[in-house]
């Protein structure tokens, strides 16, 4: 099963910086979209346990994660 996290991300992180965040925690970055005062951003990971660590990382409720 693949499980997905939207967030908003900090303007000031870079497209770099946050693939390599996701990369970090075991996930992958599957969407960036720039906008004005930050980042929309879309992770994704086969592993349940790794996207929840993102998700804690990023203070976010595991609600957030889909599963696809």
């Amino acid at each position: 099963m693949i499980y997905s996290l939207t967030a908003d991300i900090t303007h000031t992180s870079s497209k770099s910086e946050i693939k390599q965040f996701a990369e970090e925690h075991g996930c992958t970055l599957l969407k960036f979209k720039a906008l004005e005062y930050n980042h929309l951003v879309t992770f994704s990971s086969n592993n349940l346990d790794y996207i929840q660590e993102l998700t804690d990382q990023l203070q976010l409720s595991h609600s957030k994660i889909v599963s696809l």
